[in-house]
């Protein structure tokens, strides 16, 4: 008999120990410098992967690959390829995960002993063999508040992953909007140019003749002078304001550059202001905002913390069966344990977690005072950028009906070609302005988006159209 108990007290033992451990093998993935590398020089807009992105976003077919770089085209690729959007992107994963992991049941436990007796007292058998299970119970609803924790800090982690690709689609509009600004003033710059050139040849034949004046003719090769320097800056920055935008894709500039960056169409429009009033921002901002609906989520999550800590003020028991072999003797046992909160510990962390609530609430309340006060802000730039274009767009057309006067005295021979290419001079300087307060109005709506972190809708019967004269 005895030979027996001990075998199958020992496979029994064994058995239950095995099955209490994890076979999972650890595979060891180190981080390679040099194949990281290669990875990102790799990123391609002919990836299979990237292809079936774009098809499961809503992208055409029709429009794979894409042909040219606007808006839309950017903010897939980023969302796809920029680094920072792929470690959020883990971050959420892990934060899901960890929903699974904080409902997980508490696991049992198991205790074995054995002892041999000198048989002093006379012990009928000299060993003893015993066997012990741990069987946790939570006495409240703790596992379902961990859930309830985790679900929330999930919610943080998917509201940072919004804002990363908000601030990524930002990014790109901001420097859509600069690269496009650089354009049309290059183009603008190259009339300006050309037609300085045109009023020093005229003059230099002038003073050839012994009609014009050296005076005038050294303060227009000057003024040419100072363009061409002007036009030369601006055509450097090219470069600069591509690389910008291939950075904010995640693509290499090699890459970014194989298709071109669609230009603006003849007609530049931006959006008045009446329809955009600073209470209906307010409004969107206050319950749309991403970092608002993150503060929620935070505050939630301090809630989760408290509900945690007042639950835990009755502690958890676990039931202890046994049956042991002593020393000839079978006995079976029940044992209860639980924690004894006399420290008074548990009052001191509700404590805790009612401050943090509080101070969560405090940052929540802070954040709504800072969006409405950023709201205010660039609502009233762009109001001042909408009256600025409004008097930029009255001077133009004051400027074009002036030319259309001047060219009508040089058709009847009133006036000569130096006095009309002088007057296109000053059309050409409106133009600049037009277009700086153009695409400065593009700049203030897009910061307005950014403050209510969502398109604003554009509406045709507000719309105000400027046509830029070639």
């Amino acid at each position: 008999m005895q030979p027996t108990f001990r075998n199958t007290f020992s496979i029994c033992s064994i058995t239950l120990i095995l099955l209490g451990c994890a076979h999972q093998t650890y595979f060891a993935k180190p981080l390679d410098a040099a194949q990281s590398a290669r990875k990102l020089s790799q990123k391609s807009l002919d990836n299979p992967e990237f292809r079936a992105y774009l098809v499961r976003n809503g992208v055409a077919d029709t429009a794979i690959p894409f042909q040219s770089w606007d808006l839309s085209t950017l903010t897939h690729t980023a969302l796809f390829y920029h680094t920072n959007l792929v470690v959020v992107k883990e971050k959420l994963a892990l934060a899901e995960y960890s929903i699974q992991a904080a409902g997980l049941k508490p696991a049992l436990g198991i205790n074995g002993t054995i002892a041999r007796s000198d048989r002093a007292n006379g012990d009928i058998n000299p060993m003893s063999y015993g066997l012990q299970v741990d069987i946790p119970f939570e006495t409240t609803a703790k596992r379902a508040v961990k859930v309830e924790e985790a679900q929330h800090l999930a919610e943080v982690a998917r509201m940072d992953a919004a804002e990363i690709a908000w601030q990524l689609r930002h990014q790109l509009q901001i420097d859509l909007i600069d690269y496009r600004a650089h354009q049309h003033q290059l183009t603008l710059l190259q009339q300006e140019v050309a037609l300085y050139r045109q009023l020093v040849d005229m003059l230099q034949k002038r003073v050839a003749t012994g009609l014009g004046s050296n005076t005038e003719l050294a303060q227009y090769q000057l003024l040419l002078q100072k363009s061409q320097i002007q036009l030369r800056n601006e055509s450097a920055k090219t470069d600069g304001y591509k690389i910008k935008l291939a950075a904010d894709t995640g693509l290499s500039y090699a890459q970014f550059n194989i298709i071109p960056i669609a230009p603006l169409t003849e007609t530049i429009t931006a959006q008045a202001q009446s329809e955009i009033t600073a209470q209906t921002l307010q409004t969107d901002a206050l319950t749309n905002r991403i970092d608002i609906r993150r503060g929620l989520a935070r505050y939630a999550v301090a809630e989760s913390k408290l509900k945690l800590e007042i639950a835990k003020q009755v502690p958890d028991i676990t039931l202890t069966p046994g049956y042991i072999f002593e020393f000839g003797d079978r006995i079976w046992s029940l044992g209860l344990g639980t924690l004894l909160n006399l420290l008074q510990q548990q009052p001191t962390l509700i404590h805790e977690a009612e401050l943090l609530r509080t101070i969560e609430g405090a940052q929540f309340e802070a954040l709504q005072a800072s969006v409405i006060a950023q709201v205010e802000q660039v609502h009233a730039q762009y109001q001042l950028a909408i009256t600025t274009f409004e008097h930029a767009k009255e001077s133009h057309a004051a400027q074009r009906l002036y030319i259309a006067s001047i060219q009508k005295q040089f058709d009847a021979g009133l006036i000569d070609r130096v006095a009309l290419t002088q007057a296109q001079l000053v059309l050409s300087v409106a133009n600049q302005d037009l277009n700086n307060a153009t695409f400065d109005v593009l700049k203030k709506r897009a910061l307005l988006e950014n403050v209510v972190q969502r398109p604003l809708p554009y509406d045709n019967a507000t719309l105000r159209t400027v046509k830029h004269d070639e």
